[in-house]
């Protein structure tokens, strides 16, 4: 399918964030069957977080027992998918959520946009699940999303992304961000007590059923 690049550049216009790539609802198995395409098919760089990635391959027996330890004893690990001039970054977060981000300044044209899309229409052929790009942090709002089994293959344009926001409240809930700066400004104390209660609460994957659209 050729793509207009017009029409697409506005979701990787730099902006301070990152941009995501969701698999949700996963599973153990989806995440070994990934693996296995990307060690087959892709340049990738592993290694340790912080440190020089020298292995070609992703290691996933570690990764595996990794995603499925409670002890936090086992060293993080992270893989970079080379794509081009693109580089997918991966952390292993979450055993039910598989999870790449990218710096959107690296897509800069039409065919850099076409090596993400084939990343994610092999990714979802090859575990019979969707597979979306989101910004940064907000996996309950697909900017891209394709099934490739489903004949899904969708980018939104910006007049559906205001329409959709619309509906579904999401300007409503910029209002109580906005709200919540002036708590901050006003109560300081508690705000922060509120913000360290936060943070000590698990990430969590966003189910399907969860998403705007």
């Amino acid at each position: 399918m050729k793509r207009n690049w017009d029409d697409i550049k506005w979701i990787f216009k730099p902006d301070g964030a990152l941009r995501d790539i969701y698999v949700q609802e996963a599973s153990l198995n989806d995440w070994e069957k990934i693996i296995d395409l990307i060690n087959e098919k892709y340049l990738v760089q592993f290694g340790g977080i912080g440190e020089n990635q020298d292995k070609n391959q992703i290691d996933k027996s570690y990764i595996i027992e990794y995603l499925t330890n409670d002890t936090g004893e086992l060293e993080g690990k992270c893989a970079s998918v080379l794509l081009g001039k693109v580089r997918l970054d991966c952390h292993f977060f979450l055993a039910d959520q598989v999870e790449f981000d990218l710096s959107p300044g690296d897509v800069n044209s039409i065919e850099d946009f076409e090596l993400i899309e084939n990343f994610m229409i092999e990714i979802s052929k090859v575990i019979d699940n969707q597979i979306t790009l989101t910004d940064e942090n907000s996996p309950a709002f697909p900017l891209v999303k394709i099934d490739f089994n489903r004949g899904i293959n969708k980018i939104l344009t910006k007049d559906e992304v205001r329409k959709i926001a619309d509906n579904s409240g999401f300007f409503s809930k910029k209002i109580k961000l906005v709200k919540a700066i002036i708590y901050m400004i006003l109560m300081p104390k508690k705000f922060t007590e509120k913000i360290l209660t936060s943070a000590n609460e698990p990430y969590k994957a966003t189910k399907k059923n969860e998403n705007k659209w």
